[in-house]
């Protein structure tokens, strides 16, 4: 039997029916895996704390430990977040790409990914992701596809094992075993790597001195 759950997409060029058809999956709150430019990300709506939610009991995440978001542009990421110059300075080089900027929250978002008044912010390469935000006002979480703690998972067959009939879709781009994003805290003055991924801390320290000259 065919697993109707599971859609093969090819990830330079996605067919738009197969993104509408997950936009309209996200929008009704339900959850969808789907390939990045770095390996599976499970995407829901973080706008609403439900959906949130059934992301973190679906990663048997801790909600002590933050979800970053995904955002279509620099624009949107001014309605959930500061970006200070830092983080614009980053963002200008970096973005689209595999950088997380963690950034205080606006507080009159009522932002369940919230973290100590921080958001992890990413707007994405990946040709699925640009055309499901193109599509999509809201933010979506960007997580890791796998229970958290757990190894990461490279292929679909993996993932749908692993989280099972809970995601409603898998988009199958293939086997995705790179870095993760880098991490950089700019929710201060001094912006601080938390985690070093597939862009290198040396490139992201010489872009920091080179504004500061």
């Amino acid at each position: 039997m065919i697993d109707q759950s599971i859609i093969v997409v090819d990830v330079a060029a996605p067919d738009l029916e197969t993104i509408n058809r997950a936009v309209d999956i996200l929008k009704a709150g339900g959850l969808v895996v789907a390939p990045t430019e770095t390996r599976y990300g499970l995407l829901g709506r973080a706008d609403k704390a439900d959906v949130v939610e059934k992301v973190y009991r679906l990663k048997k995440r801790a909600l002590s430990q933050p979800i970053a978001i995904f955002v279509g542009s620099l624009e949107m990421v001014t309605h959930y977040a500061e970006l200070n110059p830092p983080a614009q300075f980053l963002a200008r080089l970096f973005l689209p790409g595999p950088l997380t900027l963690v950034l205080k929250g606006l507080p009159e978002w009522d932002n369940p990914v919230a973290h100590n008044g921080k958001v992890g912010i990413r707007i994405s390469t990946a040709p699925v992701i640009r055309e499901i935000m193109e599509r999509a006002d809201f933010p979506l979480t960007a997580t890791s596809a796998n229970l958290s703690g757990a190894t990461e998972l490279s292929s679909i067959d993996d993932i749908s094992r692993a989280l099972g009939a809970a995601v409603d879709q898998y988009l199958d781009g293939g086997v995705l075993d790179g870095a993760p994003s880098t991490v950089v805290d700019c929710s201060g003055d001094t912006p601080k790597i938390l985690r070093e991924g597939a862009i290198d801390k040396k490139e992201i320290m010489t872009a920091l001195r080179t504004q500061k000259a």
